[in-house]
């Protein structure tokens, strides 16, 4: 943005920032990363993602994921480089050519 130009805000009511509150925590429950549902929530309102992110952060309903949770899902991934690595040595792949992308 140059220095000419205006920053352009949308003022948001009460009643629209929870609906996107609740959308965003919605996405989230069915399986989207809360940037994604952030992203989607903030263009269809025509303001930044950053904003919708606040307000999600603001409301303390944003689910965050336990030491417990993360543990399990690095053992879950460790395992299955570990499987990756397993199966590339079995077909002659070097592993550095496999992706879990």
């Amino acid at each position: 943005m140059s220095r000419r130009e205006r920053r352009r805000y949308t003022v948001v009511d009460d009643l629209t920032r929870e609906a996107a509150i609740e959308a965003v925590l919605g996405r989230m429950k069915a399986g989207d990363s809360f940037t994604a549902a952030a992203r989607a929530a903030a263009a269809q309102l025509d303001v930044a993602e950053t904003t919708v992110r606040g307000w999600v952060n603001r409301s303390g309903r944003r689910p965050r994921r336990t030491e417990r949770d993360v543990a399990a899902l690095e053992a879950e991934l460790a395992l299955a480089r570990e499987l990756n690595r397993a199966l590339a040595r079995k077909h002659g792949v070097a592993a550095e050519d496999l992706s879990l992308r």
